[in-house]
C-alpha cells in the first residue's frame, strides 16, 4: 500500500476552527455545548469568549489516569458519597463559564441531578494536567474561579517535572515531588497517592 500523501494526511486530520468561526457559529452556551469537536484541542466557554488549549489526555498521560482511576476505584466501595472519577467532564463554575477539567470527581447526588436534566454543583475535587503551553496566568486565573465556584481541593499535574501541585486555596499549595504524598482529603477520605509512586513507569 502507498504511504498517504503530505495532502491526504492534513485531509485526514479535522481543521481547527478560528476563533472568528467559533465566535459565528457558536453565540450562545447552549450552542457551545452542542458541539461535538474532533481535532486535538480542548474548548471551554468563559462569558462569551471560547479560550481553545491542546488535550492533555495524551497517549503520554494515559497511565496517569489509569493509576489514579485504580486508586479511586479501590477506595469507592467505603466512600459515603460513591461518585465517579471522569475525565474532562463539563463543569458549570457559574451560569456564564463552562470548563473542561482534565479529571474530576462527581458525587453520586451530582450525578443522579444531572441525569434528571439540571446542572450539578462544581466538583469540589479537580485535577488538571499542565505542559508548557499553558500560559501561566491562564492557569492562576482558572484556580481562581475554580476556587470561587466551591473546589475544595485541586492538583495541577505537571507531567514533565513529575510533580503535583496541591492547592487547598488559591494560596495555599503544596509540591509534591519523590516520596511526598499527594492527597485529595477531605474529599476524598484516603485518596493519597506519592507522586513517586504516581509517576512510577511499569
Amino acid at each position: 500500500m502507498e504511504a498517504a500523501t503530505s495532502s491526504q494526511k492534513q485531509a485526514q486530520t479535522p481543521r481547527s476552527p478560528s476563533p472568528s468561526e467559533l465566535r459565528r457559529r457558536f453565540d450562545t452556551l447552549e450552542k457551545f455545548r452542542r458541539w461535538k469537536p474532533e481535532d486535538r484541542f480542548k474548548y471551554e466557554w468563559v462569558n462569551g469568549v471560547i479560550e481553545k488549549s491542546p488535550k492533555m489526555i495524551t497517549f503520554e498521560n494515559l497511565y496517569l489516569v489509569e493509576r489514579l482511576d485504580d486508586l479511586f476505584q479501590s477506595l469507592k466501595p467505603a466512600l459515603p458519597e460513591r461518585g465517579m472519577l471522569f475525565t474532562e467532564p463539563e463543569s458549570m463554575t457559574s451560569n456564564t463559564q463552562l470548563r473542561v477539567p482534565d479529571m474530576a470527581y462527581y458525587t453520586a447526588r451530582q450525578i443522579a441531578e444531572a441525569a434528571k436534566g439540571g446542572i450539578p454543583t462544581i466538583p469540589e475535587f479537580i485535577i488538571e494536567f499542565i505542559s508548557d503551553n499553558d500560559p501561566h496566568p491562564r492557569v492562576l486565573a482558572k484556580l481562581d474561579e475554580y476556587f470561587n465556584a466551591g473546589a475544595r481541593v485541586i492538583w495541577l499535574i505537571v507531567p514533565q517535572l513529575k510533580s503535583v501541585y496541591v492547592y487547598t486555596s488559591s494560596v495555599d499549595v503544596m509540591i509534591c515531588k519523590g516520596e511526598r504524598v499527594c492527597s485529595a482529603e477531605p474529599v476524598i477520605p484516603g485518596f493519597k497517592i506519592s507522586a513517586g509512586a504516581l509517576f512510577a513507569r511499569q
